[in-house]
């Protein structure tokens, strides 16, 4: 029976890993390495660059829907909201919450985005 303390017998878990053993291969080789890092940086980047776009075009549609409906109800006689709805629709509109996130999100990837081309 062979215990941890044995080393000579005892292997750790990972050592007959595939990704291990290939990832064990590049530790003398730092620019691999490092190529690596990059490729995965780049991989987040791009799938970033999509998820942040689409989670702005819902809070900025779930804001304007919000304004519509609110709207709707305060200049039609289609008065479907009850005043605990509509107190919690305005407090959702005019609290502020929702407009900075889409106001924050805006001014920081759009603005900065354009100093940086203008450098």
């Amino acid at each position: 029976m062979t215990t941890e303390s044995d080393g000579a017998d005892s292997l750790p878990a990972w050592a007959n890993d595939d990704l291990a053993k290939r990832e064990e291969k590049h530790w003398t080789d730092e620019e691999a390495l490092r190529g690596i890092e990059r490729r995965n940086k780049g991989r987040l980047l791009h799938v970033w660059g999509w998820i942040v776009p689409a989670l702005m075009i819902v809070f900025t549609a779930l804001f304007v829907a919000a304004v519509v409906v609110w709207a709707v109800h305060f200049l039609t006689p289609l008065c479907w909201l009850s005043e605990e709805q509509l107190s919690k629709l305005q407090s959702i509109i005019f609290s502020g919450s929702l407009g900075a996130v889409v106001s924050t999100y805006l001014q920081k990837h759009l603005f900065d985005e354009g100093q940086r081309r203008a450098r």
